[in-house]
């Protein structure tokens, strides 16, 4: 299977003198190729030895490959344990793969491969590049998972970003904060970008100026550099009086800073985070936040992954899963016993 994945797509399309993209039209079965050009590919797979996705050894498989970004973020776990839930009811083993970057390479994909077969993938990783994408699709079924980009036929499931944000934004707004800063991951991705542009409309529908020294775009989901550029935020001659945390790692991290900092929280600073894992109710004090149902997103996309080995020809799926606004004591409004 190695060998069909690094050299031969490419080969095939040479040798038969037509485009990856036919190639691929035919390896899915599709019915726009012309029967004459259908015959010289097949006949280009058989001369090197093709196995095509979806014979007997694909199907046989019974190992599903999972990209995640990193280990790190403790929303990560829980897509993991929806993602070996569902695999696990359905007689299915995950082997895990880190990239060795944020985003999903060549390189990862092809090292994954070279000693195994696998009936289907599911990316926590970033992928954005569309050849790889196109190259994926050809090998076996996929599903983004989370992270997702809008591709033909490649189903995903994830989570309103947008409305989100702009919902916790809102609900600062409402506390009677007004200089709102920003802890956001790198713009590389799709769910920063997304809880930008919703946090950026929050504050425009409420006439609020948006501050880019309150804005700040971290490399990774980790609590020291979060903190660290939390109390750079706080030490400013005009700091803010609310933060929102694209994570609760982040906000955890602002949380402590800003009693570092001597603030107190909610009384001089609100913070929201983003999630709702553990570490959001075992704070002090605890942590309000957006809820995204980790457990259930992996679950579902594992199920998708699962209906599309069974049956090729499965249509592609776009889910949306709600998200819930989790008021607890770091933000003022929270109702006091």
């Amino acid at each position: 299977m190695a060998k069909n994945i690094k050299v031969t797509v490419k080969r095939i399309a040479d040798l038969a003198g037509v485009s990856t993209a036919t190639v691929s039209r035919v390896l899915n079965h599709k019915t726009t190729v012309n029967e004459d050009t259908r015959q010289k590919i097949l006949a280009v797979m058989e001369e090197l030895n093709f196995n095509i996705p979806g014979s007997s050894s694909l199907a046989a498989s019974r190992t599903i490959l999972l990209f995640v970004p990193d280990f790190t973020n403790p929303f990560n776990a829980l897509i993991i344990q929806g993602i070996q839930q569902s695999a696990g009811n359905n007689h299915y083993r995950v082997f895990i793969l880190q990239s060795k970057e944020k985003q999903l390479s060549f390189e990862d994909y092809d090292e994954a491969v070279k000693n195994h077969s696998f009936a289907g993938i599911i990316l926590l990783s970033s992928a954005t590049n569309q050849k790889l994408l196109e190259l994926l699709t050809v090998s076996c079924p996929i599903v983004m998972c989370s992270e997702y980009c809008d591709v033909n036929g490649i189903s995903f499931v994830s989570t309103d970003d947008v409305s989100a944000a702009r919902k916790a934004t809102e609900y600062l707004i409402s506390c009677g904060c007004k200089k709102i800063a920003l802890l956001n991951f790198s713009l590389n991705f799709r769910f920063s970008r997304y809880r930008e542009q919703g946090y950026t409309e929050a504050l425009h529908k409420a006439g609020l100026k948006k501050n880019e020294d309150w804005i700040v775009h971290l490399s990774s989901i980790s609590y020291h550099l979060a903190y660290s550029y939390a109390l750079h935020l706080l030490s400013q001659p005009n700091p803010p009086d609310a933060i929102f945390a694209i994570s609760d790692v982040y906000a955890v991290a602002a949380l402590y800073a800003a009693q570092k900092k001597g603030l107190r929280v909610p009384e001089d600073i609100s913070v929201i985070g983003f999630d709702n894992t553990e570490l959001s109710a075992i704070t002090n004090p605890s942590l309000t936040t957006m809820e995204q149902p980790g457990i259930q997103i992996g679950y579902q996309s594992c199920e998708l992954l699962i209906e599309k080995i069974n049956n090729p020809k499965t249509v592609k799926k776009r889910i949306i899963m709600n998200t819930e606004l989790i008021v607890r004591e770091s933000t003022l409004n929270f109702p006091q016993r």
